[in-house]
């Protein structure tokens, strides 16, 4: 009760509250006016954990540097000793976990399984009071969260009950509570957040539990940016007393037949934003749907009926001819052997074979989609990136302009991807001489990224200052 009433009161004290608003249960209200690029908050993770290939740092989340690997687990990164002595009291008993497994046993520790095996280490370092607690730390805000594991499918409540199992035989826990970890292990799958990098990369995975109860929309007022582990919310409109805080738990460039699949598929929900109520529109769809392809026809493969459904069928826009959703994954299907070989490639920084690949690949679905569906423009993007890899700067800015209707159609003005795209842009136009062109880019990356990352952020800081230097008619860092 005591810790229901401190929570009330930090939130209190950030301008916010906490309304239960069924269906969607738990709501985060603001109690005060917000202005775009505010911040309104900013959270610890009560765990998390590295989850990209590169070695980073497990407790700053940084990769610069020689890191170390820790002697005795062989398995945790940190970038300096000051790093893993802070977290030594943690990872001290999540090595001798690590330890208990048989070597053959440790190769299948997923940073999901250490992730649950450091939730449950904290919640006993923080019962045994050799840690502290705080309002928004503590075991019981991770009770709280939701679990949906009626919502899953029993494939997948098995794995983790296998997982749960491993959790077991590293713990060693006598009163270890397999059903809880289960649970848990359902919290983490609907819950978690991906912490990403300032190219929206993802670094890891982290429980943030005051953040995860901040519902989704495809049209958010608040946006979650990373600085290295801590989560920073921020308005991305204007928001009044009273008004609920939505953020994105998706790609939102994604078309809205796919948005809604990932929102089903992972957090068990369809959402019902504005945004979404458009998939009734033809033209709407037409833009990432399948060519016909029958005879001469070149119309495109849409839902006529304007709602959404999983195993929906399809009538061509023009011939009339009606397709299920099984004609849209035999075309899938082939284009994932080029798609596994591209990603090969790219793993094995194998650069120039790899833009051979997704070559083949923008030729393959343009001959599917729309030439301005999110399929192609993603394929684009990575060819963007990879001609910069292989040094062809003219032709990844090339790739790149025929990107950027595609980024604004799809995304917010306001969203730090469609940012993000503009500095790419603005850079590559620089490094072609176009000026002009470059600066009104940058500037229209400025305008975003100030608002979802705020001035103080390096990357941010250093882009406005060599602005402000063009402007001045200085040399600038570009």
């Amino acid at each position: 009760m005591e810790d229901d009433l401190e929570f009330q009161r930090f939130l209190e004290a950030k301008g916010l509250t906490i309304n239960t608003i069924l269906p969607k249960r738990r709501c985060l209200f603001a109690t005060r006016d917000f202005i775009p690029g505010e911040v309104i908050m900013r959270e610890e993770p009560y765990v998390c954990m590295p989850t990209c290939s590169e070695p980073l740092c497990q407790r700053c989340f940084k990769s610069d540097g020689a890191l170390l690997k820790c002697a005795s687990c062989n398995i945790a990164w940190y970038c300096g000793a000051e790093c893993q002595r802070l977290d030594w009291k943690l990872h001290k008993l999540e090595c001798r976990a690590i330890s208990r497994l048989e070597k053959k046993w440790q190769e299948l520790v997923t940073p999901e399984i250490r992730l649950l095996v450091k939730l449950f280490i904290r919640r006993k370092l923080q019962c045994d009071k050799v840690i502290p607690t705080t309002p928004i730390d503590n075991y019981s805000l991770v009770e709280a969260m939701i679990a949906h594991r009626y919502n899953m499918e029993a494939e997948k409540v098995a794995a983790f009950e296998m997982k749960a199992e491993i959790v077991k035989q590293m713990l060693q826990q006598p009163r270890f509570n397999l059903d809880e970890a289960v649970n848990n292990f359902c919290k983490v799958s609907c819950n978690a957040l991906a912490i990403l990098d300032i190219d929206m990369e993802q670094l890891g995975i982290g429980l943030y539990p005051v953040m995860s109860i901040i519902n989704h929309s495809c049209l958010p007022n608040a946006v979650l940016v990373f600085e290295g582990k801590l989560a920073v919310l921020r308005a991305l409109l204007p928001v009044e007393k009273g008004d609920e805080y939505f953020v994105s738990y998706i790609d939102l460039s994604r078309p809205t037949r796919h948005r809604q699949n990932d929102l089903n598929a992972k957090y068990h929900f369809l959402c019902l934003c504005h945004r979404c109520r458009k998939f009734d529109e033809i033209d709407d769809q037409i833009l990432d749907a399948l060519k016909c392809k029958h005879g001469k026809c070149d119309g495109f493969l849409v839902d006529k009926d304007g709602f959404y459904s999983r195993d929906q069928k399809f009538e061509c826009s023009k011939c009339g001819r009606v397709r299920t959703s099984k004609t849209e994954k035999k075309a899938k299907d082939k284009l994932e052997p080029l798609l596994v070989k591209g990603r090969s490639h790219f793993a094995d920084r194998n650069f120039q074979e790899a833009l051979s690949t997704y070559k083949r690949v923008e030729e393959a679905t343009l001959d599917l989609y729309h030439p301005s569906s999110f399929s192609v423009m993603i394929v684009r993007n990575l060819l963007t990136k990879l001609y910069m890899k292989t040094g062809d700067i003219k032709a990844a800015l090339e790739c790149c302009r025929l990107t950027t209707s595609g980024h604004e159609r799809l995304l917010q003005r306001e969203d730090p991807v469609l940012g993000l795209h503009y500095y790419a842009r603005g850079m590559l136009e620089w490094a072609e001489g176009n000026k002009e062109e470059s600066l009104n880019y940058l500037n229209k990356a400025a305008n975003i990224l100030r608002i979802t990352h705020g001035t103080n952020f390096p990357f941010v800081e250093e882009l406005l200052i060599n602005l402000a230097k063009e402007q001045e008619g200085g040399p600038s860092g570009f």
